[in-house]
């Protein structure tokens, strides 16, 4: 009996070793299929097939590429249920990834984003050498053509477009005439709540070349709202005008605490007495151990900034009250929005 009762304990522990080595391979193997991912989107054959089969002759000659290599990485796109293989040395789509891979989805389209998560996965490359020395492994702040800042932006436009669509349901605007998106991007977030507040005056600030994107982006949306577009570069220039609402969206975890510290307080002198900002972000956990995105997010600010890294809910409270806000909240979103945002208020 103990025999068998030994033996059978031996086998579950046998079992639950299995288990915790296949979760351990497919974590570290978890590269391979975003890899396969992010090559087929750079190459763009995502949108070369479109709706339609194309074979691969046709592809390779798009691409002045050999056959026998393209094969190989359609083929792993095939294997990971991205691509079909329509008949021999045919290829299309996947229906059920059309509405996130193909430009023409509109706002559900993830391929620019799929393209950064591309560059900062080299980032992480040299995670370890950056936790040892101090990081950054890559220079991300290097200066970068119209091209690069172009599909950043879009990037940006690909993640806002979702959680602009959440922020509109928790994000009361309904007191405010005026609102300031500082560092806007795409523009996506002012769009959503233009849309939703047409009587809102929308000023958007941030460089000049991303601001020509933003404008791009605005042609999307049947907006009926007053835009100002204010090129200015805030680490340098003074932030013009004065408003009932400041949105500041994904921004200070690149500066770190005492350049975000600055900000808030210059912007304070810009919110009308009665106005709020708003600080929208994924934070972290105050213990700093959690969620996921947040997590990665800080190890790519590691990585990539000398003084960012990501933030908590307590720490950000605290640097507002600091400041002058008061009334500080925080409002989180629903459970796929890894988004929420803190509201201050400047007394009236």
């Amino acid at each position: 009996m103990n025999a068998n009762v030994t033996a059978m304990s031996g086998a579950e522990d046998e079992r639950a070793t299995s288990r915790v080595q296949l979760d351990l391979l497919s974590m570290a193997e978890g590269f391979f299929e975003s890899r396969i991912l992010f090559s087929l989107n750079k190459l763009g054959i995502f949108n070369m097939l479109g709706e339609d089969s194309k074979s691969l002759s046709s592809l390779a000659g798009a691409l002045d590429a050999r056959e026998d290599t393209l094969a190989r990485l359609l083929n792993a796109g095939v294997a990971l249920k991205l691509l079909e293989c329509t008949g021999e040395s045919e290829y299309r789509l996947n229906p059920a990834w059309r509405p996130v891979l193909l430009e023409s989805a509109g706002d559900s389209y993830l391929g620019n984003w799929l393209n950064l998560l591309d560059y900062l996965s080299s980032s992480l490359t040299d995670l370890d050498k950056a936790a040892v020395n101090g990081g950054p492994t890559l220079n991300y702040l290097a200066a970068k053509d119209k091209k690069d800042i172009r599909e950043f932006t879009l990037a940006m436009h690909n993640y806002a477009a979702f959680r602009g669509k959440d922020l509109i349901k928790f994000l009361d605007t309904s007191d405010c005439k005026t609102l300031l998106d500082l560092g806007t991007g795409p523009g996506t977030y002012a769009f959503h709540l233009g849309m939703a507040n047409p009587e809102l005056e929308l000023f958007l600030l941030d460089l000049p070349e991303v601001l020509e994107v933003a404008r791009d982006v605005e042609s999307r949306y049947p907006l009926k709202n007053n835009i100002t577009y204010l090129p200015v570069d805030v680490t340098q220039e003074d932030i013009p005008g004065s408003y009932d609402m400041v949105l500041v969206s994904n921004t200070l975890h690149m500066l770190g605490e005492e350049e975000s510290r600055k900000l808030l307080k210059r912007l304070f002198t810009v919110v009308n007495p009665g106005g709020s900002l708003v600080i929208q972000f994924q934070y972290m956990k105050d213990n700093r151990l959690g969620g996921r995105w947040p997590t990665m997010l800080d190890l790519v600010q590691l990585c990539i900034t000398d003084e960012g890294r990501n933030h908590s809910v307590g720490e950000t409270r605290a640097w507002m009250e600091d400041a002058g806000y008061t009334d500080v909240s925080f409002s989180p979103m629903n459970l796929l929005n890894t988004n929420g945002y803190l509201r201050g208020y400047r007394k009236a």
